[in-house]
């Protein structure tokens, strides 16, 4: 193998368990909210997301990948693909009218998972409560916060100055029989925004 195919497909390995390992982690913090039946119909998310975000089972979402990787972006998609419709049968099975997908951003590093529900939000708050501001420099700190219309619970390091950097957010906003969900590495108030969005584009 030469080394360019080799590099290439160290990139795109590396991202696609990047992405899986992120969608594990909205896996277990989700707290499924009780299903309401099919009021408002099936859930449909959409293909992209505004900023070039592009749903993983498709192959756009791997536009950027180096040049001789055409066999690990198919392998990525049929990967991706599975997964959405594994999860999709899960919360099916729960008795939800719900779906889950996942996007990648055009540097093909950033990801936003997304979970959308027919039902009302359920209880939402992190494992633990730190005070960033008492939090040491590289101290791993949660903080509940709200963010626009939607509740956020952002997890990181401490910085030692009261702010919390790296780590991800997991923000929920839900009004009636709508509940959206997104968690993603984007700072606070993109991840805000794009709970906003998607609420638009779904309800």
């Amino acid at each position: 193998m030469s080394a360019p195919a080799k590099n290439s497909r160290t990139v795109v390995i590396g991202l696609l368990l990047g992405v899986l390992l992120l969608g594990a982690v909205a896996a277990f913090a989700i707290a499924l909210p009780k299903a309401s039946g099919d009021a408002g119909g099936a859930i449909e998310l959409p293909d992209t997301l505004p900023g070039g975000y592009v749903a993983t089972d498709l192959p756009e979402a791997f536009a950027g990948a180096p040049a001789g990787s055409e066999d690990q972006v198919d392998a990525a998609v049929r990967n991706e693909k599975a997964a959405r419709e594994y999860g999709d049968q899960v919360l099916a099975d729960s008795g939800a009218t719900a779906a889950t997908r996942t996007y990648l951003g055009e540097d093909m590093q950033t990801a936003v998972v997304v979970q959308a529900f027919r039902a009302a939000g359920g209880a939402f708050a992190p494992f633990q409560f730190t005070d960033p501001s008492r939090a040491e420099a590289g101290q791993e700190v949660e903080r509940l916060v709200r963010a626009g219309d939607a509740v956020c619970i952002q997890k990181g390091s401490a910085t030692g100055s009261g702010e919390i950097e790296g780590g991800y957010v997991q923000c929920q906003r839900s009004e009636g029989d709508l509940t959206i969900q997104v968690t993603t590495p984007l700072p606070l108030e993109e991840a805000a925004e794009m709970v906003d969005t998607v609420w638009t584009q779904v309800s």
